[in-house]
């Protein structure tokens, strides 16, 4: 993880390298029906809440309808991105305010 990036940017690339991980697994294995749920809302259009919900929402229809299609190690790494997201979820999108020129620096808040 980059060090100069907020925490929430942090979350979001760690859930994009899961993703890409759970990719590639399951391209691997031809595990398609987890693929499928995968390629749905991954990847993102952006970072944003919506794309976050939804990435989270289709990854818990997954785990509930087709936890036998997935080993151990998929269905506990899907399990720590659902909790990335639900921290995400209670973490608010930092966004700079702007202001009029010579006035001083934007804000985060």
């Amino acid at each position: 993880m980059i060090s100069y990036l907020s925490q929430r940017e942090n979350d979001v690339e760690q859930i994009n390298s899961i993703c890409l991980r759970l990719f590639d697994s399951w391209c691997e294995t031809r595990n398609v029906m987890p693929l499928a749920y995968l390629m749905h809302c991954w990847p993102m259009s952006d970072s944003g809440p919506a794309a976050i919900r939804r990435l989270g929402e289709t990854m818990h229809e997954l785990r509930r309808h087709h936890a036998d299609l997935l080993d151990t190690d998929a269905f506990q790494t899907l399990c720590q991105m659902a909790d990335l997201i639900d921290d995400l979820a209670g973490r608010p999108i930092e966004s700079v305010k702007p202001i009029a020129v010579g006035r001083g620096r934007g804000q985060c808040g």
